[in-house]
């Protein structure tokens, strides 16, 4: 069998985005052309990966599970390619980073820009998106590596590199309400709504599991958003909404808002570095893992007595 790399990533990106002209749109080809390729695909597969519909392409139960060999493959023939061009321009390349957070102060960001300090002729793809879907870009081999946070009992599926942890804050606006009462409860948030991630995200529903926990009305979500911006602290900072925000974040608004002293959100998460079970680890990713370790801060050792 002869498998087109091309004609394998165009089928992919159909079964992404759902219909043949929404990824004729994405790959820059005509809707024609796109489903010439799935047939030459079908045809050396010997079998219908998938149903045209007035819905748009759904896979077929032969397509479902040649998904996951096509995505190796795809996976696989990238790595091939970048590995020759980086053998070829050793301190050249391409990187493909995720992470969850642009601030500026986080521990990613810093190591972003050491590292580009340091390969002034590196090629940098920078995503952002939530945990779970780097999780599964850095398995699907659209990413190299990722930076995410991770909360207890939340399962990822690449190996992990423990880089540091971050406490995270319920938050308010300086002059809020709440900061008037000496010991905030749950139940006293009640009235107030929140800036929340999407109900997919884990953040969210870690939170929404400390309120059922403790029997305590669901949190109202008046905004949803993709991360924590200066968009979002602005909008804290002008309204009585509340967000839950890393350190990271917190560090240059405390003064315009103020966390809440509640227990129940003692909130310790891991920051870790994912990266594919199998991946081949070019110098670019080694040196980027190592500007995260160097950061990472020396936990002190309790002397003997």
């Amino acid at each position: 069998m002869n498998f087109f790399n091309n004609d394998v990533a165009t089928f992919l990106e159909v079964v992404r985005s759902g219909s043949v002209s929404r990824a004729a749109e994405k790959v820059g080809q005509t809707q024609p052309a796109v489903s010439k390729a799935i047939r030459r695909l079908e045809q050396e597969v010997g079998v219908p990966l998938l149903e045209r519909g007035a819905k748009g392409a759904r896979l077929t139960g032969e397509g479902q599970v040649f998904l996951e060999t096509a995505r190796r493959f795809e996976a696989q023939h990238f790595e091939l390619v970048r590995m020759a061009t980086d053998l070829r321009a050793r301190h050249a390349g391409l990187l493909r980073l995720g992470i969850t957070s642009p601030a500026a102060d986080s521990i990613a960001v810093r190591a972003i820009a050491d590292m580009v300090r340091r390969r002034p002729a590196m090629r940098l793809q920078l995503g952002i998106g939530k945990s779970d879907e780097l999780n599964a870009q850095v398995e699907n081999g659209e990413l190299d590596l990722a930076v995410v946070p991770t909360y207890s009992g939340q399962a990822l599926s690449c190996a992990q590199v423990d880089i540091g942890e971050d406490r995270m804050h319920v938050v308010v606006r300086a002059a809020h309400p709440l900061l008037r009462l000496p010991t905030p409860a749950l139940h006293d948030l009640t009235p107030y709504g929140w800036v929340m991630p999407s109900a997919q995200s884990a953040a969210r529903r870690h939170v929404v599991e400390i309120f059922a926990r403790h029997e305590a009305p669901r949190p109202h979500v008046c905004v949803e958003v993709e991360y924590t911006s200066e968009a979002v602290m602005g909008v804290v900072m002008a309204t009585d909404l509340l967000a839950l925000v890393p350190a990271s974040v917190l560090r240059s608004w405390l003064g315009r808002v103020q966390p809440l002293p509640l227990r129940e959100f003692a909130i310790q998460r891991s920051q870790v570095l994912l990266s594919h079970p199998q991946a081949h680890w070019t110098p670019l990713m080694t040196t980027f893992r190592q500007l995260l370790l160097d950061q990472r801060p020396i936990k002190p050792q309790s002397m003997a007595r």
